[in-house]
């Protein structure tokens, strides 16, 4: 008499069948968000727009030209477009595994509540500009629109562009928006800042159809792009990623200029074009995502058959393999060393030493991907938020980017 199989059962993706450039991509991602967040934790400073100090020095003004033209509205287009990448890519195996629609879709959202709650707690007790809330709550819609036809989605996308205009518009506002509070209530003071997370969260939530309305545009191309598997097989789609670098690169910067040169005190803008100009910045952006991650895939689509990379491309594949082990040291770091109330280096400092140390914490989380690699150990943020979505299943880890071996 035969034994009946068991059903299947998902789990997360082994590290030996994990996708070079997804991997590489997110750790080249991991670099800009630290730069684009390190100049908020500067406290009680008069800003302008894209969140620049307006009395930089001229350090300052190099950097913020630097960020704004390569980093600002780019990093975080990117990483969205990977995480919906990722998306479609966890479903596809799933459904190769044969699990039923309904069974991998409590996966799906399952994994998303839990983000969303890593995402809360994040910005409740570290960081008000937390993003992994609003991608928990991507997540949850995505599920909904996963499986909808290429028109559909490009319908969708093309729809939710509006408040991705509306989200970057805001970035051409400046001020210092505290400095009528009571002294403990500014930024830079324990209470102060704690009192700004708890707001922050209380507006993320209340604000979460329009945020996740405005990450829907790179999340759609993130799943287009899935959907031709132009990450997973680069070296088939070079001449599509060709084109994507050497047009998107230029749109990008010169959308870029024009606000990058306001928030450096180049121009002065009248009323109306801060935000006309901010909005240019955010669209332009989006193509600019897209540019960065066809290159990180064009260079892997060029690269020889052979073992994983080393080096500086190894050690950022790394970063990429634990993006919320790492996500989640910088905002641990920054804490460490920003506040007034902790070590303090952004006491009096401009936007050139907190990128400073930006790149400083980056290169720890390096080193610490690196040393997590060679002990095959997933990163403890993956290996508590895939236990919560899958339950007690041991893996070496992954986040569903490949297909699990049998």
């Amino acid at each position: 008499m035969s034994v009946p199989a068991s059903p299947p059962r998902p789990g997360p993706v082994e590290t030996r069948d994990r996708l070079l450039a997804p991997d590489l991509a997110r750790g080249v991602a991991l670099l800009g968000i630290a730069l684009a967040n390190c100049v908020v934790w500067l406290p009680g400073r008069d800003i302008g727009p894209l969140g620049k100090p307006v009395d930089g020095s001229a350090a300052d003004r190099a950097v913020d030209t630097v960020v704004g033209l390569l980093v600002d509205n780019r990093a975080f287009p990117m990483f969205t477009l990977l995480f919906a990448y990722g998306f479609v890519l966890l479903l596809r195996r799933m459904a190769a595994q044969q699990l039923p629609w309904p069974e991998a879709r409590a996966v799906l959202l399952r994994r998303s509540l839990w983000l969303a709650v890593f995402g809360a707690a994040h910005m409740l007790l570290l960081f008000f500009g937390d993003i992994l809330l609003s991608y928990g709550l991507l997540g949850l819609m995505l599920v909904w629109v996963v499986r909808w036809s290429d028109a559909r989605l490009k319908v969708l996308g093309w729809s939710c562009l509006v408040a991705l205009a509306g989200l970057s518009a805001l970035d051409g506002l400046g001020g210092a928006l505290d400095q009528d509070l009571p002294g403990p209530l500014r930024q830079g003071t324990v209470v102060g800042d704690a009192v700004w997370r708890l707001l922050t969260l209380v507006s993320t939530v209340s604000t979460a159809p329009f945020v996740v309305a405005a990450l829907v545009p790179p999340a759609v191309v993130g799943i287009l792009l899935a959907r031709r598997r132009v990450l997973e097989r680069p070296q088939e789609h070079l001449p599509l990623l060709r084109r994507l670098v050497l047009v998107g690169f230029p749109v990008s910067v010169l959308g870029a200029v024009p606000l990058v040169l306001a928030a450096t005190g180049a121009v002065d803008l009248a009323t109306g074009w801060d935000l006309l100009l901010a909005t240019v910045h955010g669209l332009s952006g989006l193509v600019g995502a897209v540019a960065f991650v066809a290159a990180v895939a064009w260079w892997a689509g060029r690269r020889p058959a052979g073992p994983r990379p080393g080096g500086l491309p190894g050690a950022l594949v790394a970063v990429g393999r634990r993006s919320l082990t790492c996500y989640l040291l910088q905002s641990v770091l920054f804490t460490v060393l920003l506040p007034p109330w902790a070590l303090g280096l952004a006491d009096g400092a401009g936007t050139a030493t907190v990128s400073t140390v930006a790149v400083g914490v980056y290169v720890v989380t390096l080193v610490v991907a690196v040393v997590l690699e060679r002990a095959g150990d997933p990163g403890p943020a993956e290996r508590l938020l895939r236990r919560l979505t899958y339950g007690s299943r041991r893996s070496a880890g992954g986040d569903g980017t490949a297909p699990v071996r049998p």
